[in-house]
């Protein structure tokens, strides 16, 4: 998932991306800068956990297919939770 794509949906515009080397899981657990939210200037960062569907979600019905997002939630952060890093 593109940096731009983060927001689909949700409004949100993001700018730039902590990318941290203790991030065991970088795909799913994504640190992003929000700049802008539904037409409103930010300065806040975001933690994003991301499900994509696995083969056995999809054969037990919870998902269409491989890779379909099944979750996606959103929380604001001041730290990186991996490194501890003040996310400025």
């Amino acid at each position: 998932m593109e940096l731009s794509e983060l927001g689909d949906g949700g409004g949100a515009t993001y700018d730039k991306e902590h990318l941290c080397d203790k991030n065991d899981f970088p795909k799913n657990d994504r640190i992003a800068h929000c700049c802008e939210l539904e037409g409103e200037e930010q300065d806040v960062w975001h933690l994003h956990n991301i499900h994509y569907a696995v083969e056995e979600e999809v054969n037990m019905g919870e998902a269409e297919f491989v890779g379909e997002i099944t979750y996606h939630t959103v929380i604001s952060i001041n730290y990186c939770p991996f490194c501890g890093e003040t996310l400025d």
